[in-house]
């Protein structure tokens, strides 16, 4: 494998870094996606600056749950249409290889995303591991809300689009309402939170499990647009003195022991796998 000094060097100490951990932890923000061939929030013709050129305000104005009672047909054609989208996606091979990383290491792990579009659970991480830092769009709630009730959609995403623009919209089975994604947006204080407070409750016990012994955690796409996923990744190197990895193209910059890497996720987690196999087959 034809790679730099520097690259060398950094992949020799991952490998060491998986080699003596014994959990992982993944950090992903909305730039893991983009090898998939979705969009992340400022970069690739970002998702938020997409909203913003069509509603031409502000995000924070627009991704509100105030969207579900002022323009419903807006707010529903916005997430019908991520939704649609994120159903059609595959994960690329990047998912593939951390999860074969966490066998061959014998790791225990948990995944942390700021991302709503199931891409983890679609490439097979198990579902108990995985925390949605800001739910799942798979998920819905009344808008109101009228009960603390969360259920997975079951949309016709073949006719969400048009029967949305005939004043149709995914309802609460309660009371008739409009529904919304169990999303956390901005300015959101309708946000039921007790999917979230469970997903957050296995990731302490996963902590309480693991918190003693060295830890690897792979922060992959998550710029410092979005902090939920940098913060998290900060309170696992400080409190639980974990090794860092951040693979980002523009904001990679991370202090030592730490290590951060300029590229996009699937061409870096490509090399780094070449580099591992590499190394495996000489033990």
């Amino acid at each position: 494998m034809q790679v730099d000094e520097k690259k060398l060097a950094n992949f020799r100490r991952i490998f060491d870094y998986l080699s003596t951990s014994k959990s992982m932890v993944i950090t992903a923000g909305a730039g893991i996606g983009v090898n998939s061939g979705l969009a992340d929030y400022r970069g690739n013709g970002g998702q938020w600056g997409t909203v913003e050129a069509e509603a031409g305000k502000s995000v924070f104005d627009v991704v509100n749950p105030k969207i579900f009672s002022e323009n419903p047909q807006y707010g529903w054609k916005l997430f019908a249409s991520r939704l649609i989208e994120y159903s059609k996606t595959n994960p690329h091979l990047g998912f593939q290889i951390l999860q074969n990383w966490i066998q061959l290491f014998n790791l225990d792990f948990f995944v942390l995303t700021s991302n709503i579009d199931n891409q983890f659970q679609k490439a097979g991480f198990n579902e108990d591991k995985i925390r949605e830092l800001h739910g799942s769009v798979f998920y819905l709630q009344c808008s109101t809300p009228c009960t603390n009730s969360i259920w997975k959609h079951d949309i016709q995403l073949d006719t969400i689009l048009l029967d949305i623009e005939q004043g149709n919209y995914p309802i609460c089975p309660k009371c008739g309402k409009i529904s919304r994604p169990n999303v956390y947006m901005f300015r959101d204080n309708t946000y039921l939170s007790e999917m979230s407070n469970e997903q957050e409750f296995r990731f302490q016990e996963f902590l309480k499990n693991n918190g003693d012994s060295p830890m690897i955690v792979f922060e992959i796409g998550s710029g410092p647009h979005v902090q939920s996923i940098r913060k998290k990744t900060r309170m696992l190197g400080i409190e639980y003195k974990a090794k860092i990895v951040r693979i980002n193209t523009q904001d990679s910059k991370i202090r030592e022991p730490h290590i951060g890497i300029a590229q996009g996720a699937l061409e870096s987690l490509i090399e780094i796998n070449e580099y591992i196999m590499q190394e495996m087959s000489l033990k």
